[in-house]
């Protein structure tokens, strides 16, 4: 494990930006048993089914754009996202995604679910930790949920507590398939049934000197998709460089063309 961060929003907010990326997904084998964080909650119980076919709300469409109008706390941005052709399924690539830069990611369809094939490496230890990471996965079932990430890394972060001793990070990514909620959208595009996908991020600091409990940090990235349009509005909800505050953008699609 690489030196990190005495300060867990360091390192929480790098995982953020790479599952922000990636938008979550899948999941990875590890050469043994790791313990598990404590952070993911109990799946809920599954409800109704809200699309047979995963790719019905994520379509693949070289040279289809779609214009986004965002806000980062209470300042303005725009993201354009494009297709592009690939080997498997598409490049996806983003001029400011959530606000945070250009992105790029390949996106394609296996066994039915949408996935994102490139690996991705969540704690930084060059161990590939995702592949064909699942984004959404068919049939898409309220309530649905599936971990990516379960892990304490042991000593992950330099001595805090003045023990002598390196500390460990519990840390989780997952997502549920919480329903369908009305996104309004902008321009000339009308009001949208969505289906809602949040992935969670959450981090919490464990003191090899034991003591009280850290508190835990986190992140949610939300993904609305219809049939129409595929993703209609992006948020993420994270903490600022401090841990202290929060980051909030907003994206909402105001037109779309090449569908």
């Amino acid at each position: 494990m690489r030196h990190l961060p005495s300060l867990p929003a360091g390192r929480l907010l790098a995982v953020i930006a790479t599952a922000a990326l990636v938008a979550c997904g899948g999941g990875g084998d590890e050469d043994n048993t790791p313990q598990p964080s404590g952070l993911v909650p109990t799946p809920p119980t599954l409800g109704a089914t809200l699309a047979d076919q995963a790719a019905s709300l994520r379509p693949f469409a070289p040279g289809a754009t779609w214009v986004y109008n965002g806000n980062t706390n209470g300042s303005s941005y725009s993201n354009t996202v494009t297709h592009t052709a690939a080997t498997v399924g598409v490049d996806e690539h983003s001029t400011n995604l959530l606000n945070a830069g250009a992105a790029s990611v390949n996106v394609a369809l296996l066994n039915g679910n949408v996935v994102q094939p490139e690996p991705v490496d969540v704690d930084g230890d060059g161990v590939v930790d995702l592949a064909n990471a699942i984004e959404l996965r068919s049939p898409v079932r309220q309530g649905d949920q599936i971990v990516y990430f379960d892990q304490r890394l042991v000593d992950a972060f330099d001595d805090v507590d003045g023990d002598g001793r390196k500390e460990s990070f519990d840390l989780a990514v997952y997502s549920q398939v919480t329903g369908r909620e009305t996104v309004d959208l902008g321009g000339a595009l009308p009001n949208v049934q969505a289906v809602r996908v949040d992935n969670v991020t959450k981090g919490r600091l464990v003191l090899s000197g034991g003591g009280a409990s850290q508190p835990v940090l986190s992140a949610t990235q939300t993904t609305w998709y219809t049939e129409d349009y595929g993703v209609v509005r992006r948020r993420i909800d994270q903490p600022d460089d401090t841990g202290l505050g929060r980051v909030i953008s907003v994206e909402t699609l105001v037109s779309v063309s090449g569908l």
